[in-house]
Order: structure tokens, then C-alpha cells, then sequence
């Protein structure tokens, strides 16, 4: 259990630390270009979701780490490539949560923390979008 929470708090803090620099660089982008608030929008959308991809990746890299060292699996048999743990990963992450694929022991805890880190972070990325488009109108 120590693994696993030691795994959440490395996880959580990094996914955080990711989504801080994408939302500072949407805000100073949205501050400092004069260009058209469809342009600031489609830059806040675009760079935003990398970085939601980004972190829920570093999770992906962790459900695999965490396997490595033995603290828990996933229940399918099917579950052969990196791109399947990723696939979990972002509909964890996502809080959108089909089923197809779970996890078994100690990574069910990092799941949990994804999915709350998740929906934290898509939290503060529709925030952020609505300062880009309340704040920056021409």
C-alpha cells in the first residue's frame, strides 16, 4: 500500500505541476497576443487537451509501473499493450468510467486518485477557457 500512495502523491503533483504550466501559458498567450478571440480559444482548447493527454499518460506510465512492482494488475486477459493501459487511463481520467478494463488491488486506489485528479483538472481547464473567452473579447 505504501507504493501505491507513494505512487498518487508523485502522480497527482506532477499531472498538477503539467496542468499549471499549460494554463499559465494559455493565460499569458490570451494577455499578450492581439489576435481574435476564435484564434485565444482554439489555442486554449488545443493546448489544454495535450496536456490532459500528458497527464493522463504519466498515470498510463504509472497503472504500468505499477505492475511492474507487483501492487496490483488489471482483470482482462486482453490487456497486452501500453495503448490498452492508456485507453484506461483517459476514460479514468475522464471520470467517463465504461468498465471494460479494471483494475485489481493496490491500483484500484490510483484509479480513484485519477479519476478525482481528473476531474479537478478538466475543472480548472473550463475555467480557465472561460477567463480566455470573458477577459479577451476585441
Amino acid at each position: 500500500m505504501v507504493w501505491a500512495i507513494l505512487l498518487v502523491v508523485v502522480l497527482f503533483g506532477s499531472s498538477g505541476l503539467v496542468h499549471v504550466r499549460a494554463m499559465t501559458l494559455v493565460m499569458n498567450r490570451a494577455r499578450g497576443t492581439p489576435s481574435t478571440q476564435s484564434a485565444r480559444l482554439l489555442f486554449a482548447l488545443y493546448t489544454l487537451a495535450l496536456a490532459h493527454i500528458i497527464e493522463a499518460g504519466l498515470y498510463a506510465l504509472g497503472f504500468s509501473f505499477g505492475e511492474l512492482i507487483g501492487i496490483g494488475g488489471f482483470e482482462q486477459e486482453n490487456i497486452d499493450t501500453f495503448m490498452d493501459v492508456f485507453y484506461f487511463s483517459l476514460v479514468n481520467y475522464s471520470s467517463l468510467g465504461l468498465g471494460d478494463i479494471y483494475p485489481t488491488d493496490h491500483l484500484r486506489f490510483l484509479a480513484g486518485a485519477e479519476a478525482l485528479n481528473g476531474f479537478l483538472l478538466i475543472s480548472c481547464s473550463a475555467s480557465t477557457i472561460f477567463l480566455v473567452v470573458t477577459r479577451g473579447k476585441d
